[in-house]
C-alpha cells in the first residue's frame, strides 16, 4: 500500500539573502551554482559535465542565446534530475534568465529571495518538490510579486501528477508566473483553502494572444497566425524598419521556394538576412508560420536563430542574422565566386555542428521536431565557420498515434529524400538521418547529390559512392581538393556512418545521437593525427606525404565491414591518443 504523500503549504516563503554580487561573469555564476548543488549532490552525473564555458553543449540543462554579440544563459532546465537540497541562490545572478524548470526533484526549503532579481523571468516550474515548512501565508504576501501554486513531495518514486503551466506573454510589464501541481491527502482546512485559491484564480481574466492575420485550426500549418512567443528575442518588426535596413530591398543575396532573400543592417548595426515571401509562393504561408512557430520556442547555437518577423500590408517577412560564410553547398560546389575549398577538418567540424542542431530538434522538449529538408544549402556558416541548420519551413512534429489530421504530403529535396518516407509516407527522425548521410557524402566527395549531367550510374551520389565504400576505394571518391590532407581512419569513420545513414530501410539507420558520436570521434582522430604529423615534421622524421597511409591496414580488417543487417557501426582501429 503506497504511503500518502506529504501535505505541503499553499505558498513557499522567501528566505532573506544578501543582494547578488556585482561584477560576476556568467562562468563565475555557473561555477558558484555548481558548488551550491554539489554540496548535497556529490557525484551527480550532470554536475560532473559542468566544466568550462556554461554555453557549451556539455553543460546539460543550460540553454543560451545570442545577445549583443555574446551568448547569455536564458533557460535552466533541471527537471527530473533527482537533485536535492535547497534551491541554489546563485540562480538569481543569471539576470537574463527567462525560464527556470526545477520540477520533479527533491529540492527542500524556501525559494531564495535572490530570484526576485530575475526581471526577465517568464516561467517558473517547481512541481513535485519537497518543502517541510508549513505556514498560512497567501501568495499575495510574496515579496517577488509572483503568484504560484505548487505540487507535493511524492512518498514513492513512481508518484506523478499532471500539471499545466500558464505563461504570460513577454510584452506584459509585470511578469506573472503560474506553477500548478497536485496534492494528495491533507486536512479539511487545507482543502478548503486550496479550493478557495483556485476559485479566485479561475476568475482572473485571461486574454487571448493577439492575431494579426487570419488563422486556421491546424496546430502545425497555419495560414498566417502570429503567436506570442516564449522567446522575447524574436520581435515583431515594422515594415518601415525592414525597408530602412535593406535600403528598400536593394541587395539580393539569394532566392528559394519561399521567396527572395536580401541583405541588410538593422539600426543598431547588426547585419541581417531578410526573407520576403513571394506572391507566387504557394507554400509560403505555411513556411512562414512553421519557422515562426518553431524558432519562437527553440534556440540552439547550431540553429540559425530568428531575430524578427513582419506580417504587415500583405507582407510576410522573416529576419535572421547574416551568415557571412554562406552555405556548405556554396563552399563545396556552388558558384565559382562563392566556392572556397574547405580543408577536411573544417568540413568535419561543420558537419558536427549541423548534427548537434538536429540532435537538439529530435530531442525537443515535449515533442520531437523533424526538419524534413536537411541538405547542404540549409547548413549555413557564420563568421567562425560554425555550422548552423537553417530553413524550417517544412519542419514538422513527429507523428503520434492520436494525430487525427496528420499531413500525408511528402516534403524534401530530390537527392536527399528518404526513399522509405517517399514510398510509404511514414515520417520519422530517421528520414532526417538519411538526408544527413547524403550531406556527409557531399563533404567527402565534393559532389552534388543529384547530377543528371553525369553518366547514368553517377546521377545519384548515394548509388555512385556505395560500391566504392564497399570495396574500400576511398581515394577514388574523395574530393581532389582535400586529397593527401586527411587521416584515412577519420575519413573511413565518416564514410561508414554515411553508408549506414543512407540504408534504404530506416530500421537499419542509426539515430542522430549515434551519428554525432561517430563524427566527434572522427574529429578527435583527425586532430590527434594532425598533432602527430606536426611533431614528426618538427623533428624532420616525416616523409613526403602529410599523412602516413593506413588504408590497407584498416580496410583489410574484417571488423571494418558494415553490418547492414543490424544497422550497427563497426569498430575501427584507433590511433594512439
Amino acid at each position: 500500500m503506497a504511503a500518502p504523500s506529504l501535505l505541503l503549504s499553499l505558498t513557499l516563503p522567501l528566505l532573506a539573502t544578501a543582494a547578488p554580487p556585482h561584477g560576476l561573469t556568467q562562468a563565475d555564476v555557473a561555477k558558484q551554482l555548481k558548488e551550491e548543488l554539489w554540496e548535497r549532490n556529490r557525484g551527480h552525473w550532470m554536475l560532473k559535465s559542468w566544466n568550462g564555458n556554461p554555453c557549451s553543449p556539455t553543460w546539460e540543462g543550460f540553454t543560451c542565446r545570442s545577445k549583443e554579440g555574446s551568448l547569455v544563459i536564458f533557460k535552466l532546465n533541471f527537471s527530473s534530475k533527482k537533485l536535492q537540497g535547497p534551491i541554489p541562490a546563485a540562480i538569481g545572478d543569471l539576470t537574463e534568465l527567462n525560464e527556470l524548470d526545477l520540477q520533479d526533484n527533491n529540492f527542500t526549503g524556501y525559494i531564495p529571495a535572490s530570484l526576485s532579481a530575475l526581471k526577465h523571468l517568464l516561467k517558473l516550474s517547481i512541481y513535485l518538490n519537497c518543502n517541510p515548512f508549513l505556514n498560512n501565508q497567501t501568495p499575495d504576501s510574496l515579496s517577488t510579486g509572483v503568484d504560484f501554486s505548487h505540487g507535493g513531495c511524492a512518498a514513492e518514486e513512481h508518484y506523478s501528477s499532471p500539471a499545466e503551466e500558464y505563461q504570460s506573454p513577454p510584452a506584459v510589464a509585470s511578469q506573472r508566473i503560474f506553477v500548478g501541481g497536485g496534492f494528495a491527502g491533507g486536512s479539511l482546512a487545507c482543502t478548503f483553502a486550496l479550493g478557495l485559491f483556485f476559485v479566485c484564480f479561475n476568475k482572473r481574466e485571461r486574454r487571448p494572444p493577439k492575431t494579426d492575420c487570419s488563422s486556421t485550426t491546424n496546430p502545425v500549418f497555419q495560414e498566417c497566425r502570429i503567436h506570442k512567443n516564449t522567446n522575447p528575442a524574436v520581435q515583431q518588426l515594422p515594415l518601415k524598419s525592414i525597408q530602412n535596413a535593406t535600403g528598400n530591398f536593394k541587395t539580393l543575396i539569394g532566392e528559394g521556394g519561399f521567396g527572395a532573400v536580401y541583405r541588410g543592417t538593422l539600426a543598431h548595426g547588426q547585419e541581417v538576412a531578410v526573407k520576403v515571401r513571394s506572391t507566387s509562393s504557394t507554400q509560403g504561408a505555411r513556411e512562414f508560420n512553421n519557422e515562426l512557430r518553431l524558432l519562437s520556442t527553440a534556440w540552439h547555437e547550431n540553429l540559425v536563430p530568428l531575430i524578427g518577423y513582419c506580417c504587415e500590408k500583405d507582407q510576410q517577412i522573416l529576419v535572421y542574422p547574416f551568415m557571412s560564410n554562406g552555405s556548405l553547398q556554396d563552399r563545396l560546389y556552388g558558384e565559382a565566386s562563392k566556392r572556397k575549398v574547405l580543408d577536411w577538418p573544417t568540413r568535419l567540424s561543420v558537419c558536427i555542428g549541423a548534427a548537434r542542431g538536429l540532435v537538439y530538434l529530435h530531442n525537443f522538449a515535449g515533442r520531437c521536431i523533424i526538419h524534413r529538408d536537411v541538405k547542404s544549402s540549409n547548413i549555413l556558416l557564420d563568421h567562425s565557420m560554425c555550422g548552423k541548420v537553417a530553413d524550417f519551413g517544412f519542419s514538422k512534429y513527429a507523428p503520434q498515434e492520436d494525430d487525427s489530421n496528420a499531413s500525408m504530403e511528402v516534403r524534401g529535396t530530390a537527392g536527399y529524400l528518404d526513399p522509405e518516407y517517399y514510398s510509404t509516407q511514414v515520417l520519422s527522425t530517421r528520414s532526417d538521418v538519411f538526408s544527413f548521410g547524403v550531406v556527409q557524402l557531399e563533404i567527402v566527395t565534393g559532389r552534388e547529390p543529384l547530377d543528371v549531367q553525369r553518366p547514368r550510374d553517377g546521377w545519384s551520389l548515394v548509388e555512385w559512392a556505395k560500391p566504392y565504400i564497399r570495396e574500400y576505394k576511398i581515394e577514388e571518391i574523395v574530393d581532389p581538393g582535400i586529397k593527401g590532407q586527411y587521416c584515412s581512419e577519420a575519413m573511413w569513420r565518416v564514410l561508414e556512418v554515411a553508408s549506414v545513414c543512407t540504408e534504404p530501410f530506416s530500421t537499419f539507420r542509426p539515430s542522430m545521437e549515434d551519428v554525432l558520436r561517430e563524427l566527434e570521434d572522427a574529429l578527435i582522430i583527425e586532430n590527434n593525427a594532425s598533432e602527430y604529423m606536426r611533431s614528426k615534421e618538427s623533428t624532420g622524421t616525416l616523409g613526403s606525404n602529410r599523412y602516413l597511409s593506413m588504408d590497407r591496414k584498416i580496410f583489410a580488417s574484417g571488423s571494418a565491414r558494415i553490418d547492414a543487417t543490424k544497422g550497427q557501426l563497426p569498430t575501427m582501429p584507433s590511433l594512439p591518443r
